[in-house]
């Protein structure tokens, strides 16, 4: 707003007219031709209107408030408790007022930082097509080194959640590559890392993942941030689970849930206790009632939370659980509920839809469970997920076998090789 317009409008708010607010030092005339804008007021004159008008003089020169920066900040500071309580569309609220406001007064950094918690807030509610779009307005924005590598790890997180497991990892590493030879802060190092070890893991290439979380774990020892840590024991346990040391894996899993919970953040815990039960099933021979316990745990916060994409996860880790059990119709309904929550994650669709094939086929039903683990590997195999697409395309050939045809069981184990080729194009 320029000063013309802003002196009137502080004028007809303070209720003075143009008489009332001139006297005894100056003239009509002279705040007159302040509110056309054919006059700039002296110093000594922006002093006087602005004691009159009960502002400071420099937020009537310029329209900035005087505590704006200190306000803006305890508004991004709020977003950040509400998105660690769960409260997604209250942070998305806010962190899109923070950005207008720091917009209108020229608060570039600000504003990036805003467009950073905003797209934490669209993430938790799985609109990741606008949390990518935010990140990547933030990462325009003057960021520090470790602000702009939250940014990269956000849009990371992003891709991968979309099932763009590629782009993901080349996004990174490319970041990464521009950094060579200068040292890079620990905390960012370690979370980069982190993602790129589950990138890798769900494509399946395991001496990647291995490597990266191998850095993820140095990069986290030299940095006292409990969430870098935590992200990083807990990539790494997942890497250990895939290589079957199911103790070893356990034990960092363990650890990652211990530093969330010094940390408060009741939803990162919670998916972390998901997490573990995933690992507990995994295990051989799997720890069921140790892996029901955790979920039944993490369900417990995310109700408090209100944050059903987050519940679809351990809808899915139920539904694990129950084949595992022998109850498929109980594997059946916790697939579909999840399918209905799981919101923009595209590979969690597609392991949702995996287990629903499964109990479908458990139940008998072999042409619905056919055609739902045809689903499943096609979406597996347009993220890049080779591993995933495989499992999909055993299980067909078993159910393939099971009603006695050998020719279309072969063909699907053949598909299934192929699909762990990573010369492999994708469609």
């Amino acid at each position: 707003m320029e000063l013309a317009r802003r002196f009137e409008d502080l004028r007809v708010r303070a209720g003075l007219t143009k008489t009332a607010l001139a006297k005894p030092r100056y003239t009509v005339s002279y705040v007159s031709q302040i509110e056309s804008g054919r006059r700039t007021p002296s110093s000594e004159a922006m002093r006087f209107f602005a004691g009159r008008l009960g502002v400071s003089s420099d937020f009537l020169s310029t329209g900035v408030p005087e505590d704006l920066d200190a306000r803006l900040h305890y508004q991004l500071e709020t977003c950040r408790r509400e998105l660690r309580s769960g409260m997604a569309s209250e942070a998305e609220a806010r962190s899109r007022a923070v950005l207008a406001d720091a917009e209108l007064h020229g608060r570039d950094r600000l504003g990036a930082l805003a467009q950073i918690e905003l797209a934490r807030a669209l993430s938790a509610r799985g609109a990741m097509h606008e949390c990518v779009d935010a990140y990547e307005a933030a990462i325009e924005g003057p960021l520090s080194e470790r602000e702009q590598g939250r940014a990269v790890s956000g849009i990371g997180t992003a891709y991968r959640a979309v099932g763009d497991l590629t782009y993901a990892a080349e996004y990174i590493e490319s970041y990464l590559g521009t950094r060579k030879g200068e040292p890079l802060d620990p905390q960012v190092a370690a979370e980069l890392q982190s993602i790129l070890v589950s990138i890798y893991f769900e494509r399946g290439d395991v001496f990647r993942s291995e490597r990266a979380a191998r850095r993820a774990l140095a990069a986290a020892e030299s940095d006292s941030s409990p969430d870098s840590r935590a992200l990083a024991l807990w990539n790494a346990s997942r890497v250990l689970a895939e290589s079957r040391q199911w103790d070893e894996a356990l034990e960092f899993a363990t650890r990652a849930r211990i530093l969330m919970e010094e940390a408060d953040d009741r939803r990162r815990v919670a998916q972390l206790h998901n997490a573990y039960a995933f690992i507990c099933l995994e295990a051989d021979p799997p720890h069921v009632e140790e892996a029901r316990h955790h979920l039944d745990r993490a369900e417990t916060l995310l109700a408090e939370l209100s944050s059903p994409t987050d519940l679809a996860y351990v809808r899915t880790e139920r539904s694990r659980l129950a084949l595992l059990e022998g109850n498929p119709e109980i594997a059946l309904a916790n697939a579909e509920q999840a399918l209905l929550e799981v919101g923009g994650d595209e590979l969690e669709t597609a392991r949702c839809l995996f287990l629903k094939g499964r109990a479908l086929g458990e139940l008998g039903r072999g042409d619905e469970a056919r055609g739902v683990l045809v689903e499943a590997a096609a979406l597996f195999g347009a993220k890049g997920a080779r591993q995933q697409e495989a499992s999909c395309w055993r299980e067909l050939g078993e159910l393939h076998l099971s009603a006695g045809d050998t020719a279309a069981a072969v063909d699907a184990l053949r598909q299934g090789l192929e699909a762990l080729d990573p010369k492999r194009s994708r469609a």
